[in-house]
């Protein structure tokens, strides 16, 4: 019996020290250090330029950061000159009493996407109501403009890659939620949604031949935590991870944001994508009728989209203007596509109806696309400025706080944007999807970025009279590259066989 007890008096002792310790332990939570900056973002540079100057700012800043956190969970966010760690109390103290450092902020987890009942579609398959809305299809017929060749970032709950809409789209996909599964998936559907409104085929999307980058962001529950969502925001700015390849997207589709106004956490992560040029196209957000546009849409540098319905009034959930930063009143959102009631790609195969601003963003990010196929020389403000200035004008005159500069027209936009488009620029942008192609998929028999470019720029060359021909062949015999001169030797080919054929 004594024995016995001199056992259960160890078991406890031990019971006890163990606890003990675990008690010392220090309790750890996830932080986003931010560093002062010591560089300057150039207002449009080149993707190796903006990447290379924020990777080269933050390489200077971490060994001080590491010298107190000696853990490997550390993970470097060039793109806001930060880092993602989990810390103790104790360790972010000292942390933030560091000489380079700007802030120590927790890595909050919400919920990003709103609650919304998506509803089944059984009806027939055709060009769905807000891609007839907007007149895409008279892009793709009579402009024979479908957003071939451009690369549209897309951050979400992922993506339905083997949709049949949505099959071949996808030419990069990364996981940040902790899942971190390797092949393109959504547990959720929002994100397949989307992503069929930018680029489904089958009257689905706006721009039909645009492929996508697609990061896994949300989990299930539509919830993300803020270095997730950074992490995404830099991946999508380099996929490859080498800053000079130029595989990043032309312009990245947001339906996501947060209902706090005044929120700076992702204002530095969207200033680096306007410097490197990448389009910044978000959701306005869903507390309308009153509640005001939320962030990273109401950022000035940030392109908000409201939601309107089938007849072209404002959606009852669209948020409004205006936005205030540093004292300076922004007209906000900025421009409005349909949002309500939209048809797209549901997961594991048919459609499905869902609502919210987060609906409308994708429209816009197919229109950049068709916009950026057509003359992918234009600048980010010019995109903008286009887009906005041929919109119908909906609501009070001139931009207001409901509609922007109103519900596009791509149309009207397209139109306007090849009057002064150049092939010379198609033929530059053809020998930059050869290498982000190359950079992102490797070297196949079937391209499926520059092939079906190259079709696109032989086709617009076939339609050009001689003089605008020869102007374009002395262009690019002068600055062309080996790939855009080849190409265009192939034009003179079918140009000349056409001929002959006549």
């Amino acid at each position: 019996m004594r024995n016995v007890l001199r056992c259960c008096c160890l078991v406890l002792l031990l019971g006890l020290c163990a606890g003990s310790a675990l008690a010392q332990v220090p309790a750890t939570k996830a932080y986003i250090v931010r560093f002062k900056p010591d560089y300057q973002l150039p207002e449009q540079g080149s993707h190796a330029q903006v990447v290379n100057l924020l990777q080269g700012s933050l390489k200077k800043n971490l060994p001080v950061l590491k010298a107190i956190h000696k853990t490997d969970d550390l993970v470097p966010l060039w793109i806001v000159n930060g880092a993602a760690i989990r810390a103790t109390s104790a360790e972010v103290a000292e942390i933030k009493a560091l000489p380079n450092v700007l802030s120590v902020k927790p890595s909050r987890y919400k919920i990003w996407l709103p609650d919304t009942d998506p509803q089944p579609v059984d009806g027939p398959k055709g060009i769905q109501w807000s891609i007839a809305k907007v007149k895409a299809p008279e892009v793709w017929s009579t402009l024979k403009i479908d957003g071939t060749g451009v690369v549209v970032g897309h951050l979400d709950t992922g993506i339905d890659a083997g949709h049949p809409a949505l099959s071949g789209k996808v030419l990069s996909f990364k996981d940040f939620t902790p899942a971190g599964q390797s092949g393109p998936y959504d547990d959720q559907g929002h994100g397949t949604h989307t992503a069929g409104s930018i680029a489904g085929s089958d009257g689905v999307g706006v721009a039909p031949g645009a492929k996508l980058i697609v990061a896994k962001v949300f989990d299930r529950q539509g919830g993300a935590e803020d270095a997730w969502l950074l992490q995404a925001m830099q991946w999508v700015m380099d996929p490859d991870g080498v800053p000079e390849t130029n595989d990043g997207p032309r312009l990245v589709s947001n339906s996501w944001g947060s209902d706090a106004t005044t929120d700076r956490t992702f204002w530095d992560a969207v200033q680096a994508w306007v410097a490197a040029g990448i389009v910044p196209v978000f959701a306005a957000g869903n507390n309308g009728p009153s509640g005001k546009v939320g962030t990273p849409g109401g950022y000035p540098h940030s392109w908000a989209v409201a939601a309107t319905t089938n007849t072209d009034k404002i959606a009852y959930f669209s948020s409004v203007g205006p936005s205030v930063w540093d004292g300076i009143t922004l007209v906000k959102p900025d421009i409005a596509a349909p949002g309500q009631s939209v048809v797209s790609c549901a997961v594991g195969g048919g459609l499905v109806s869902n609502s919210g601003t987060s609906m409308a963003c994708p429209h816009v990010a197919g229109l950049a696309a068709l916009m950026l196929q057509a003359n992918p020389a234009l600048t980010i403000d010019q995109v903008r400025a286009i887009a906005e200035s041929t919109a119908i004008d909906l609501g009070a005159a001139g931009k207001d706080t409901k509609f922007g500069s109103g519900r596009f027209d791509a149309l009207a936009c397209i139109t306007k944007v090849l009057e002064s488009a150049s092939l010379l620029a198609a033929y530059e942008a053809y020998d930059s999807s050869l290498a982000a192609e190359k950079a992102l998929v490797g070297i196949q028999a079937r391209t499926p970025l520059a092939g079906p470019l190259a079709q696109s720029i032989l086709q617009r060359t076939g339609a050009l009279d001689d003089g605008e021909v020869k102007s374009l062949g002395d262009a690019l015999r002068q600055k062309g590259s080996p790939a855009a001169r080849a190409l265009f030797d192939e034009a003179l080919r079918l140009r000349q066989a056409e001929r002959l054929n006549k």
